[in-house]
């Protein structure tokens, strides 16, 4: 039997939490039974690499506006030839583009991928997503909150909507197979003495994540813990403006900016509180990658967050841009370790039972079969 043919279609190729999911998929999936390729409407970046070290075909188009017409003919002379039976489409602006050329070449089916409520979007978002949703056959949310966010706003019927959580490796992120010379090593290398207390963020460096809400708590817990030092790890594309207010905040001692990093596990391993204090969500996996590295986690309850933790139990979570509520949060966990060990063990039990990369693997790969098989025309044989 012939492999079905995937078209995995990317707005961005710099590592984010929906990049890093969708490597995983590649990783973990059935190329036997599937074949998977590639498009990032935008440029070649980590994404491209990483999946070309897969053995995957994969391209990029670069495209400057939704009429650059060199990135269209570029799509096009990828699409056509591989006869691709499902396109998946990963942000709004690929959302578009690939509606528009499962149209102009006939792919059978598509997906639009909802990673995260997204209350940011204006009017003409709105507009344009409804005005192109009869193109797409499901809207295939990683949250019940983002699915929830996408029918009421897009005004999308439920029966055109699934979700299926997010899953990690948790082979790989094992607090049981950290290399502690190497932990050792980071912490030195970025002057954390081995007995302060730090508290750290693995996200991009971008408005929803709420880093200026971290800064603006960190006085606060400083005044009991002057010597803590706060970690951020991720690409920053906000143009170096918070690390400018953590120097209006006079915080920038304080404050280690680590860029973009690949050993996360390790960065897990040597923070003593992770912490998320986003203004919206999907279902971040730099929360799902803490809770199975047990490192104790404080984050907003925003979005699919509070699908993943607990309140009390399995973490502790905030009120989103409340930096007082924050500060608190912190001390309270900083101040009590049986307790933030007691919340860190049912995060990492919550974990394995319910969010790991073979369960989303598979689920989402039933899901594609399924969909796929639909839209099969009828043989002969069928038909009568």
């Amino acid at each position: 039997m012939p492999k079905k043919r995937i078209l995995e279609f990317s707005t961005f190729a710099k590592i984010g939490g929906t990049q890093k999911i969708l490597l995983d998929f590649l990783r973990h999936a059935s190329h036997e039974k599937y074949d998977y390729s590639l498009c990032v409407l935008l440029e070649h970046d980590v994404l491209n690499e990483e999946v070309s070290l897969l053995g995957l075909e994969n391209t990029s188009l670069h495209m400057r506006g939704y009429w650059d017409l060199t990135a269209w003919w570029k799509l096009y002379c990828f699409a056509k030839p591989r006869h691709f039976d499902l396109i998946r489409t990963y942000g709004l602006k690929a959302d578009i583009i690939g509606r528009l050329v499962r149209k102009l070449l006939g792919i059978p089916v598509h997906i639009t991928s909802v990673r995260s409520t997204d209350p940011w979007r204006k009017w003409y978002h709105v507009l344009l997503d409804s005005l192109t949703s009869s193109c797409t056959d499901l809207y295939l949310s990683n949250s019940e909150a983002g699915r929830i966010a996408v029918c009421r706003r897009e005004r999308v019927p439920e029966a055109k909507t699934f979700t299926i959580p997010n899953g990690i490796d948790l082979t790989r992120f094992n607090p049981l197979s950290i290399d502690e010379n190497r932990v050792k090593a980071m912490k030195a290398c970025w002057g954390i003495g081995p007995s302060t207390k730090t508290i750290g963020i693995v996200a991009n460096l971008c408005r929803m994540k709420g880093h200026d809400q971290l800064i603006d708590a960190l006085p606060q817990i400083q005044s009991r813990f002057p010597d803590l030092k706060c970690l951020c790890a991720g690409t920053d594309f906000l143009n170096g403006k918070i690390q400018q207010y953590a120097r209006r905040r006079s915080s920038e001692q304080a404050v280690i900016f680590s860029g973009f990093q690949k050993d996360i596990p390790e960065i897990l391993a040597l923070i003593d509180i992770f912490v998320l204090p986003s203004l919206w969500e999907g279902m971040p996996t730099a929360i799902l990658e803490a809770m199975a590295m047990k490192t104790p986690v404080i984050a907003s309850a925003v979005g699919g967050i509070p699908e993943l933790l607990e309140h009390g139990k399995s973490a502790l979570l905030i009120p989103p841009a409340e930096p007082d509520a924050l500060a608190e949060a912190v001390l309270s966990l900083l101040d009590n370790p049986e307790f933030s060990n007691e919340l860190a063990e049912n995060a990492y039990q919550r974990v394995h039972k319910h969010f790991s990369l073979d369960a989303m693997v598979s689920q989402t790969e039933a899901l594609y079969e399924r969909l796929i098989d639909q839209h099969l025309p009828l043989k002969k044989a069928d038909a009568s």
